[in-house]
């Protein structure tokens, strides 16, 4: 995806108006078979990225679809400009009071991403006594706030053994914040909060660690050559068909004299 387009400050203000959604691709099949519908390479298969602006039906799209915004945009003042014009056509009817989490489908895909994205992961650990949905609603409001967008990837579980890579973590419910490891296949716990902390604690304490923490930066190469000699490796949910990919994905394993790819790319997206 190009970031020259998504990290405009035009279009960060513009999408506002919109549902913004980031897609798992190879990491949820029915999503996939969706995707299918809307953009396909020239071999026909399933690209690892995609991206179209849709009407709230998904029944339509508004632009042309292509891996990028590129394929149908000159620049992200254009695309700003078009978001702008086709949100005044689609005026909103919901509950703007009430937001929902952004979050990732589950915590394993939750900290690989964190870990691509370079940013601290916030993770919802709920059972039968804490529901997900109290600790959800809690951090929603948060999570689009002027100081906190952007800033966290949020996840949500109700199996405590999925953690059990994170350092420093004991197995108890509530809302958990984790730097990621290296790879998205671990991390170190920073600070717990219980299930039932005032959700102006939880702000403070976020909006303290994301001024204090860097945004992690990596060099793409030599992260996966690294990785890759390290036996670093991400498996995704279904295989991957972008034979940009795969390609790339073979030249790395030669490279790191290792066999032919043995899945996604340690730490991918």
């Amino acid at each position: 995806m190009d970031r020259s387009f998504l990290s405009n400050e035009k279009v960060i203000e513009a999408s506002r108006n919109f549902v913004c959604i980031r897609l798992a691709t190879y990491e949820d099949e029915a999503e996939a078979e969706f995707l299918r519908t809307v953009y396909v390479g020239r071999t026909g298969d399933l690209e690892n990225t995609v991206f179209v602006l849709m009407t709230p039906d998904t029944k339509e799209n508004l632009c042309r679809p292509g891996r990028s915004p590129n394929f149908a945009f000159r620049s992200p003042s254009s695309l700003a400009a078009e978001m702008n014009k086709i949100a005044k056509d689609y005026k909103t009817s919901a509950d703007l009071t009430n937001p929902i989490l952004p979050q990732l489908k589950d915590v394993r895909l939750g900290l690989n991403v964190s870990s691509c994205d370079g940013l601290p992961s916030v993770i919802c650990v709920a059972d039968e006594n804490n529901p997900a949905d109290f600790m959800q609603n809690a951090l929603a409001p948060l999570a689009y706030s002027k100081e906190l967008a952007g800033k966290f990837v949020y996840s949500t579980t109700t199996d405590a053994s999925m953690l059990n890579s994170i350092e420093n973590y004991s197995g108890q419910p509530g809302i958990l914040l984790v730097e990621p490891g290296e790879y998205g296949l671990d991390g170190k716990l920073i600070k717990q909060f219980s299930p039932s902390t005032k959700p102006s604690v939880i702000e403070n304490a976020l909006i303290e660690y994301a001024g204090a923490a860097a945004k992690v930066s990596k060099n793409h190469s030599t992260h996966v050559r690294t990785g890759m000699r390290e036996g670093k490796a991400w498996k995704t949910e279904i295989p991957i068909e972008d034979r940009n990919t795969l390609q790339a994905m073979q030249r790395s394993n030669r490279t790191s004299g290792r066999g032919g790819p043995g899945g996604r790319r340690p730490g991918g997206n």
